[in-house]
């Protein structure tokens, strides 16, 4: 009976409220009316009225049991309560209430740690963490959009790992870690944080002149060969048809450099191709510092005429005719963006840039995998018979990676990037990859240079044409800071999670970026960045944007010389640091530095 009077009750008051809605001659609520009653009401926790009151998380999930509806109720949005997550990891937990107050902040850890929302970015052996939307140096397992959590790089635990939270490190050789969180309530961490012992950063000793002054006893290579006599008869076939320096004195089997390789010294070994790069620690040097050998009376340097650099039975075809497009320079036609080159003189993975011209990067190559069939990287035509890319486009253990001639194919002669190109493009197979034996994908990147060897020689046309390496006189005058370069290739167009059809341009891209100054290139990351290396981009200060992406590595970077008219490969697209973030630049490799190892190379394998 008591009962039935309490819904009476009840009812008479639903009904003295709805009686002012109802009395109008509509039977349908307007929608605000309608919404209004659908409103969801507070419950009273503690306290006279207190549905009244404005939520508060305290009141809402310390003193009573914290859900998702006690946490909407304190913070009335849906997305707060989403990005509050920590409210049902902490939920039921019997604890003192400044450790429950301390498991809802975030910034220490329960059970698992998957409460954590702190801003620590370490490993418990003191390495950085990789950022949760970056795939370099490791390709994370996890979308970083789908766990609204993945913030910057700091430590989280989205796979519930008993050791509880944990990230991506910057080291290529340690893929994850635990990282040393507080745990709420008590004086530990997670894990126990023991940073490792880092290399004492004493400056050491270092070789001049690419160590062409050198007279030590080292006689043993990089890879832990053992040098051959000078005298020997292989040795003398190494060294006939080279310019040497009659100043270095080859002795024994010491390690020298006698043909100003900027390598560095080196020795002659047993097996192919016969000559190997010895260890030793150069001092830096500037090219610009050798700007004096060039300058002319009136102070603009001495134009010198284009000569050949590569032996051409070993290189190929293709050298003396280099960097002249059939389709521009040929017809004395200049494409669309090239007098922004031009001007920058006077005075882009591609993300913002704009559609090339069809035959207006005839060098530009398509590394190509077999399976799946996929665009692998970009690359470059430097003869008929040789392609230049990057060595981590073939070889990165972080990823993998690890290809062969049976793993990849060439496309050359290419401007869309899916479909193919009857009578235009050219697959060719390859079988020779020939990688820089000082490459350092350990550390960062250095020497990130390749060779790939054709398995037969391809034919030039309006589409295919090869581009020319840089000298020593282009590289002092071309390659000044604000003097711009052109990159090309078919990456992603922004930096994104998937690399999917949307993603990809149709057609071949080009961005024409300019080259920063190196003590700028420097400052702007932690990678140690080395003379074998430039930086290009445009600061957050400059009103235009463009950058190299994913998928566009392994690319051409080249200039344009006014006064011969050809186009030269000054760099390879390397690394960076996402695409087009402010105040990070894209990383090449800077190919003069590299050209000698290239012609003794193919030398010897061509």
């Amino acid at each position: 009976m008591a009962h039935s009077k309490t819904t009476m009750l009840q009812g008479l008051l639903l009904f003295s409220l709805l009686h002012p809605i109802l009395s109008h001659d509509g039977v349908f609520l307007e929608k605000g009316q309608a919404l209004s009653l659908l409103k969801r009401p507070r419950r009273a926790n503690k306290g006279f009225l207190e549905e009244m009151m404005k939520g508060n998380l305290e009141r809402e999930c310390l003193e009573e049991i914290c859900n998702y509806e006690e946490a909407f109720e304190a913070l009335e949005s849906t997305v707060d309560t989403v990005r509050h997550r920590p409210h049902r990891l902490c939920q039921g937990i019997k604890m003192p209430r400044t450790t429950l107050d301390a498991c809802l902040e975030g910034n220490c850890a329960v059970n698992l740690g998957q409460n954590y929302r702190g801003t620590i970015n370490y490993t418990k052996s003191g390495i950085e963490c990789q950022a949760w939307t970056s795939k370099y140096p490791h390709i994370p397992k996890f979308n970083a959009s789908n766990y609204r959590n993945l913030t910057e790089n700091y430590c989280r635990n989205p796979d519930n790992n008993p050791k509880g939270p944990w990230c991506y490190t910057r080291d290529p050789t340690v893929e994850r870690e635990e990282c040393p969180i507080p745990v709420c309530g008590q004086e530990r961490t997670t894990v126990e944080f023991t940073p490792r012992v880092t290399p004492s950063t004493t400056a050491q000793p270092c070789e001049s002149e690419k160590g062409m002054l050198y007279t030590g006893t080292l006689s043993v290579t990089v890879s832990g060969a053992r040098c051959l006599p000078w005298a020997s008869e292989k040795a003398k076939a190494v060294l006939q048809d080279k310019t040497i320096n009659p100043e270095v004195k080859l002795l024994e089997n010491y390690c020298r450099n006698p043909d100003a390789d900027d390598e560095g010294v080196w020795c002659v070994i047993d097996e192919p191709p016969y000559f190997e790069y010895c260890d030793l620690h150069y001092c830096d040097s500037s090219l610009e510092d050798e700007n004096e050998q060039l300058e002319g009376i009136s102070g603009r340097t001495v134009f010198q005429e284009f000569k050949t650099f590569f032996d051409e039975k070993t290189f190929g075809e293709g050298e003396a005719d280099c960097g002249t497009r059939p389709l521009f320079e040929k017809k004395q036609i200049t494409d669309q963006s090239e007098k922004e080159l031009m001007d920058s003189y006077m005075g882009g993975r591609v993300v913002h840039g704009n559609d090339a011209e069809v035959g207006s990067a005839p060098w530009q190559v398509m590394l190509y995998k077999k399976s799946p069939q996929e665009l692998l990287c970009g690359a470059s035509l430097i003869s008929n018979s040789w392609v230049l890319t990057a060595a981590h486009c073939l070889l990165y253990p972080p990823w993998e990676k690890n290809l062969t001639t049976n793993d990849i194919l060439v496309r050359i002669g290419k401007h869309f990037r899916a479909k193919y190109e009857k009578n235009k493009e050219k697959i060719v197979l390859l079988d020779k990859i020939i990688i820089h034996p000082k490459y350092n994908w350990k550390e960062n990147m250095d020497r990130d240079i390749a060779l790939l060897h054709l398995k037969r020689p391809v034919i030039f046309s309006d589409y295919i044409h090869p581009v020319c390496l840089p000298t020593k006189e282009l590289v002092q005058r071309l390659m000044l800071a604000g003097f711009k370069g052109r990159v090309t290739g078919w990456g992603n167009l922004k930096e994104t999670w998937a690399t999917t059809p949307e993603n990809l341009p149709t057609v071949l891209q080009q961005l024409n970026l300019p080259i920063v100054d190196q003590n700028t290139c420097k400052a702007s990351t932690r990678v140690k960045v080395t003379d074998n290396m430039f930086c290009a981009g445009y600061s957050p200060e400059d009103s235009k944007r463009g950058d190299a992406c994913e998928g566009d590595s392994g690319g051409p970077f080249v200039m344009k010389n006014p006064d011969d008219n050809r186009w030269y490969q000054v760099g390879i697209v390397s690394w960076g640091e996402g695409c087009d973030r402010d105040g990070k630049y894209g990383f090449y490799t800077h190919v003069f530095r590299l050209k000698k190892w290239m012609r003794k190379t193919i030398e010897k394998q061509g």
